[in-house]
Parts: structure tokens; C-alpha cells; sequence
């Protein structure tokens, strides 16, 4: 990969995520991508399944389908202090 290339990579990318809490579908199908250098927002009203996809992400909770590529490698089936030790993270506010 050329500079130009590694400097546009994805450093997150969500493919075609199913997240189920329980019994109950919260997140389908869902799909974006974190360029490397780049800020990006999760918006949503509140039960949109923004939590449930952060935690999705770092390994709280397990999609049914899809993946969830760090730097191209899956993050899926892999526990959450493995996927802490790479480096990302969520730190929810205290109400």
C-alpha cells in the first residue's frame, strides 16, 4: 500500500451489522466506515441503537451477522480486553 493509499485507508469499518439484546433486534443491518484522520459522529434519537453499536463494537455485546474490521483486522467473536488493547474504547456518561 502506497502512502497516498495508507493515508485514505478505513481505520473502522462496520459491515452489515445484526445486534440483537436478548430476544430483540436492535441493530440491522447497519453499515458505515471511519477514514484514518477523520472525526465521525454517531447521531441518532434516543433507543437508535447508538450505545448498542459502540458496544458492538468494542466486544460488550456480539452481532449475529456482519463484520467490524480495526485496520482490517475482524473484530468479531474477539472478548473486549482484546479489542481495548488495540486501542479503542468507550466511556459512557454518568447520568
Amino acid at each position: 500500500m502506497g502512502h497516498q493509499e495508507e493515508l485514505m485507508a478505513d481505520l473502522l469499518t462496520v459491515k452489515n451489522i445484526h445486534t440483537y439484546i436478548g430476544q430483540f433486534l436492535i441493530l440491522e443491518d447497519v453499515s458505515f466506515s471511519v477514514p484514518k484522520g477523520s472525526i465521525t459522529v454517531l447521531l441518532g434519537r434516543n433507543g437508535a441503537g447508538k450505545t448498542t453499536c459502540l458496544r458492538s463494537i468494542i466486544g460488550q455485546l456480539q452481532p449475529v451477522e456482519g463484520e467490524i474490521l480495526l485496520k482490517g483486522e475482524n473484530l468479531i467473536g474477539k472478548p473486549a480486553y482484546n479489542i481495548s488493547s488495540k486501542g479503542i474504547g468507550y466511556v459512557p456518561e454518568n447520568r
